[in-house]
């Protein structure tokens, strides 16, 4: 993955986790949906921050 895919990719989760907390109240996910989405999305965010080290 070169850098600029990188930095697309790293934008790309970054949207999807504001999104989701923008859309919370909309769908009303349960505390343990809610907290195991954005774990998903912080990991994947997390994997790609050590990649661009």
């Amino acid at each position: 993955m070169t850098d600029e895919e990188l930095e697309k990719e790293i934008r790309k989760v970054k949207q999807m986790i504001a999104d989701y907390q923008r859309i919370k109240n909309l769908i009303k996910p349960s505390k343990e949906d809610y907290e195991k989405q954005i774990n998903i999305l912080l990991d994947r965010l997390n994997n790609l921050l050590k990649m661009k080290k």
